[in-house]
């Protein structure tokens, strides 16, 4: 005789969890392109903003070796 046993879970539950899986990966591998193709937000600090917010930056020098 086959004994059956009582998984925690129903079938239907077991396919639902595999399906918000899927979906869960298929939504992470979408915003990951999504990122991947239009690069970080760097917000106020973009490149333009940066440079002008941060005078002689552009143009500095290292600082002189001094005696001690």
């Amino acid at each position: 005789m086959r004994t059956s046993e009582r998984g925690p879970f129903t079938p239907e539950e077991r396919k639902a969890a595999v399906l918000a899986l899927l979906i869960a990966i298929g939504i992470a591998l979408l915003a990951t392109m999504v990122q991947q193709s239009i690069g970080p937000s760097l917000g106020p600090w973009s490149a333009d903003q940066a440079a002008a917010s941060m005078p002689d930056v552009l143009d500095a020098q290292p600082v002189a070796a001094s005696a001690f």
